[in-house]
Formats: structure tokens, sequence, C-alpha cells
């Protein structure tokens, strides 16, 4: 979809939210469009209609609601709603209640650009999205050993203690991780069935 398509989706649906906010009738409605920008159909107004429609709306007492987003972070980029991949950004930090600094650094590690907002290349963006998933895969598999550990009496650090061979920093290491969680699902299916 083109700038000037999504710009006429958006602004036409704004249009459709305020006749329903002010609380249009049908009638009432079309009356209006044809009054304000000579025609009968919103779907009919130009570029010009459409901010003559809007503006006649705002006058009569519509008051658009900010776009909700999925996470309301310091630092947002300005140009959020224009590029997708920035949305599913923000949709991953959200998960992982991060803030955009921490997408940021990841811009100016992969990209050499200090701000995510300011990558132009959708390869970078792509990119950014790749070493987010990979943390949300750490998160989420640091999650699942966790409460295999919690099932078995243990924590991280006795675990730690009784496999020494783990080395610093296992807890941010994927294959290990997985290794972790497939041994430790098979010491909890091993003890299920000792107690049967």
């Amino acid at each position: 979809m083109t700038a000037q398509a999504d710009k006429r989706r958006r602004e036409l649906a704004q249009i459709h939210l305020a006749a329903k906010q002010l609380g249009m009738d049908e009638d009432t409605y079309r009356g209006m469009l044809e009054r304000v920008a000579g025609v009968r159909s919103a779907a009919l107004l130009t570029v010009a209609g459409r901010q003559q429609v809007l503006d006649h709306l705002r006058s009569a007492g519509f008051k658009a609601k900010p776009r909700k987003r999925v996470a309301q972070h310091p630092g947002t980029p300005h140009n959020l709603s224009r590029v997708e991949q920035l949305q599913k950004i923000e949709a991953q930090l959200a998960e992982m209640k991060l803030s955009w600094a921490y997408a940021d650094a990841i811009a100016k590690r992969q990209a050499g650009v200090e701000k995510v907002a300011w990558v132009r290349q959708p390869k970078h963006l792509s990119a950014i999205i790749a070493a987010l998933h990979v943390e949300q895969e750490k998160r989420a598999l640091l999650s699942e050993v966790d409460d295999s550990l919690r099932q078995l009496g243990l924590n991280r650090e006795d675990f730690a203690a009784m496999n020494t061979q783990l080395g610093k920093g296992w807890e941010r290491n994927r294959r290990t991780l997985r290794q972790v969680c497939s041994h430790l699902s098979e010491q909890i299916t091993q003890r299920a069935l000792q107690e049967h």
C-alpha cells in the first residue's frame, strides 16, 4: 500500500469514527458530506474534501483518540506508524518489557546507526527483529529451565554448582539452554516414573 493510499484509508476511517462518535444517523451523515464537500459518499472525497470534512467534524466536537500502541516506551520512534518493521520491533520490546534504548543499542551494533528510528534499510531492520527474536527465545528457554528446576526443588545456583561443566554465562547461550531443558525434562520424567 502506498503512503498516499494509507493516508486516505486512515482519513476515511477517522471520518467514519467521527460520525459515529457524534451520533450521526445515515441521512445526517450523507447530508453533512453533501453540504461540506459536495458528495454523498466518503469514498468519493478528494484529498481536500477529506480535510474539509474532518475540519467540519472537529468543529462539531469530534476528538480523535490517540492511536493505541502495543507499548508506549520512552524513545518511541516518530516514524513508527509508517514502518511496519518498527511496529514488529515495538511488539517484541513490549513482550519482553524492554525500552527502545535496547533496540537502539542493537541498531548501533548491527547497523552503525544511533537510533533504530534512523535505520532506513529493511535488511537492517530485519536483523534487529532477528536479534530481538533470539533474545525472546533465550528468555523463554531460561523460563522453562527455571520451571523445571522448581519442579525438581532446585534453583539455578544449585544446578550450576552440580554441573560445573556449564561454564560462565550458560544462561545466555541458546544451545546450552536447549540442552539443559532437555536434560531437566528427562530428570522430571524419570522422577515421575520412580514415584509411580
